[in-house]
């Protein structure tokens, strides 16, 4: 809703001289020294009527004294009032006493407001007089020029009170079941029973106090189920008003996995309803995400810009982004997306310029839903969205999404894309310049954010951050395709320029190291071993960075070891060779190198690759050796059975039967049974 006319007209007056030639003049106009007004402005609402019943009582006294001037007497009176009423109303009439007064009604610029003019008798110096206005409001049909509504089980209205300061006061009287809502938190809480009275007393400016009321039936509404996917929403709406549910259904449908598409994030899952109410215009907004009621309040207006901001806060909120210019100025601009993408045309914002009057650092502006508009909104809404469709010119919708997608997950920029860590969060304003910088290639984004989003104190950080980005750069260049150390990206994310600075000379000197293992894996086939390269892009402390000095060449030679035992072990060699090695278990063993040199165990791959190197020189002797003594052992047994056959065959011969032997002799091969060749064992000599 549009903020309704608060222009108050005064006195209506008129001038002229009286019979004795004394000049008289009209008064000053209202809220001037010279007319005292004091009133009590009732306003009860008739639901069953869907009208308003108001009552004003008005005291007027006239405290311009007689003054001379000009040779005369100038004297000031009074002879109309003029009140501002809805346009809506009816049965408009005045009495002063018992007396009728003549009112008229004219319009206004505003097509919500009338004047309504009471005139009555002359009402000099010192003079009172009593009136009382009464006057019906009925409403008229949603999104009509003229904004009063009176529905089924819903009213909005202009309550106004012309008292001046201290001398004013304003009641609403509803049933108690009906909530309340105003454009100002002047009024209290209300009293008690089947209806409430809720007062306000405090002058909301120089003329009176003027304000909105919304009432509203939680009881009656239309509700419709909308799916889309794998969700549900409750859209609901006005009793009378079927046309606004028709069209929040059509874009909800369409426009929903466009949204998806555009913050690279699936439906969060935290809304359950759209509901069409006029709170969010009583506190100056458009509509409102409301996480805590889990539903999306909006006016009646058939806006599909204001839909979509609103369905984007499901994701850019403040439970994901820390500044509201942040979380504001993305809505908006995925919101223009999603109308263009849809076939629509995106809503003109403002036009706003950091210089303007009344503007302010948007990281200083502070709020949200629910909170009444303050007048730098008026400034900073639109001046979130300037800032932001700068931010992101030239992205296409995947490029957008990557980066918007990165921030409501809580991406570090300086961590690759998708990398989920202990410390994802909320994204602040120092986050989202590296997001964009680094991830969506935004070079200029520093002097937009220098000229429309920082305080002087935090424009001063942005010289050592460019410097840090530099060295960091050159790191991240030394290092091919790793990531710099943990410690490094740490300081830097958290834009603590001095840590980085020092982290940065302690790991510069690692590069070498980095890109000899690097080309020794390219030139051995074989990876780097994960482990060594996490110890590397997770290095956080100073005894991380002096143990790499040591670590990453160790890995560099492992990779050359290994990588010769396996080649050694992959060679086709001559047969003996083969068998050396093969009784050597070098193939086993080359194979046992690779395995724990991928497992990340670095020295032991190395002992095992040393070993099959120390084996290779053995294998052919083995190789050879063991033909060659097989032939040895071979020739030994059949040496060892020759001399068995040839003493069998011997012995064979000796024992056969038939063969002679003297008498008394042994044999020339055999032994003499007594010991004593040639000699007789027994016998008598003798011739």
């Amino acid at each position: 809703m549009t903020t309704m006319l608060r222009r108050v007209v005064g006195a209506v007056l008129a001038a002229g001289l009286t019979a004795a030639g004394a000049l008289v003049a009209a008064a000053p106009a209202q809220g001037v020294e010279g007319l005292e007004v004091t009133a009590v402005s009732r306003y009860e609402y008739d639901a069953p009527a869907r009208a308003v019943h108001a009552t004003m009582t008005l005291d007027l006294r006239n405290v311009s004294p007689t003054t001379e001037r000009d040779g005369g007497v100038l004297q000031y009176y009074y002879d109309a009032y003029a009140v501002p009423v809805p346009r809506s109303s009816t049965e408009v009439r005045a009495r002063s006493g018992d007396q009728d007064l003549s009112v008229s009604t004219s319009g206004t610029d505003d097509p919500s407001i009338a004047l309504a003019r009471i005139s009555f008798p002359d009402l000099t110096y010192a003079q009172t007089r009593r009136i009382v206005l009464t006057f019906d409001i009925t409403g008229e049909s949603p999104r009509s020029a003229d904004q009063t509504r009176m529905g089924p089980g819903y009213a909005t209205f202009v309550v106004y009170g012309p008292g001046d300061p201290g001398r004013n006061r304003v009641e609403v009287v509803a049933p108690t079941d009906l909530t309340f809502t105003s454009t100002t938190d002047g009024f209290d809480g209300g009293t008690g029973g089947p209806t409430s009275t809720y007062t306000a007393t405090a002058n909301t400016f120089e003329g009176g106090l003027w304000a909105v009321v919304s009432l509203r039936d939680p009881e009656q509404s239309r509700e419709r189920l909308v799916d889309v996917e794998d969700l549900s929403l409750i859209l609901e709406s006005f009793p009378d008003d079927r046309q606004w549910s028709s069209f929040v259904a059509d874009r909800v449908t369409t426009g929903l996995p466009v949204l998806e598409r555009l913050v690279d994030s699936p439906w969060p899952g935290e809304l359950q309803r759209i509901r069409e109410d006029a709170a969010p215009s009583l506190r100056g907004y458009d509509g409102w995400y409301d996480p805590t009621g889990e539903e999306i309040v909006v006016g009646e207006q058939l806006d599909a810009d204001l839909i979509y901001h609103e369905l984007s806060h499901a994701w850019l909120s403040g439970d994901r982004f820390d500044e509201r210019w942040l979380y504001e100025g993305l809505a908006q601009v995925v919101a223009d997306r999603t109308v263009a993408a849809t076939g629509g045309t995106p809503d003109e914002q403002r036009p706003v310029s950091p210089t303007d009057e009344g503007a302010v650092p948007l990281n200083a502006w502070d709020g949200g839903a629910g909170t009444r508009a303050a007048e730098v909104d008026a400034y900073a809404y639109p001046a979130s969205h300037r800032v932001m469709t700068e931010l992101l010119a030239g992205l296409d919708d995947d490029e957008l999404g990557a980066v918007v997608g990165a921030g409501v997950r809580g991406e570090r920029a300086y961590d690759p894309p998708g990398t989920v860590t202990p410390s994802a969060g909320r994204t602040s304003w120092t986050d989202w310049l590296d997001l964009v910088q680094t991830r969506g290639g935004q070079e200029e984004a520093p002097e937009v954010f220098a000229t429309w989003v920082l305080t002087d104190e935090q424009r001063g950080s942005l010289e050592a951050r460019a410097r840090e980005r530099t060295g960091y750069a050159a790191v991240d260049r030394g290092d091919g395709p790793w990531l710099p150390p943990e410690g490094l990206r740490d300081a830097l994310t958290s834009w603590d320029f001095d840590r980085a600075r020092a982290v940065r000379r302690e790991v510069s000197g690692l590069a070498d190291d980095v890109r000899a293992l690097q080309r020794a894996a390219e030139a051995t086939g074989l990876r780097v071993p994960p482990s060594v390269r996490r110890s590397y892009e997770r290095a956080s402390l100073e005894d991380d960075y002096t143990a790499l000095a040591s670590t990453l060449p160790a890995a560099a030679g492992a990779l050359q070891s290994v990588a010769a035992a396996r080649d050694l072990a992959a060679a086709d060699p001559d047969p003996f060779t083969a068998l050396g090695a093969h009784l050597l278990d070098v193939d086993a063993r080359a194979a046992e190198a690779v395995s724990l040199l991928d497992d990340g165990q670095v020295a032991q791959a190395q002992a095992a690759a040393d070993e099959v190197a120390g084996r290779s020189g053995w294998m052919l002797p083995l190789g050879l050796g063991l033909p060659l003594g097989a032939v040895l052992v071979l020739l030994g047994v059949v040496w060892l059975v020759v001399v068995l056959v040839r003493r069998r065959v011997r012995g064979g011969r000796a024992g056969r039967p038939g063969a002679p032997t003297p008498a008394g002799r042994t044999g020339p091969d055999e032994p003499d049974p007594t010991g004593a060749p040639g000699l007789p064992v027994s016998g008598h000599g003798g011739p």
